[in-house]
């Protein structure tokens, strides 16, 4: 192009002082898709708030019961050495009558 074909082009694609016509509206300049997807958005977060602390309570909940358990196993635990330790003291008791019996009949 020849520098005067490019300054006509300049001129021609320079626009008015004043727009020639009311601009048209936009349905973008609607906000209610956007309000509305925030609000959707704050559902699912409450949601998601109060399923974690649903889950926290459930947590606890099954915490107190392992402990429960765990005490009872430690007391069954105790309760069952206390009744093997005086099983083996009476199983010795008696092999040693046993014993000294048979000694006595020989």
């Amino acid at each position: 192009m020849t520098p005067r074909e490019e300054k006509e082009r300049r001129q021609d694609s320079v626009p008015g002082s004043l727009p020639e016509g009311t601009p048209t509206s936009y349905p973008g300049s609607d906000y209610s898709f956007t309000l509305q997807s925030v609000m959707e958005m704050q559902k699912s977060v409450g949601q998601l708030i109060q399923a974690v602390t649903t889950l926290t309570e459930t947590s606890k909940k099954h915490d107190e019961k392992i402990d429960k358990i765990s005490h009872r196993v430690y007391a069954a635990s105790v309760v069952i050495a206390i009744f093997t330790a005086i099983g083996a003291f009476l199983l010795n008791k008696i092999a040693d009558a046993v014993i000294a019996a048979l000694k006595q009949t020989h």
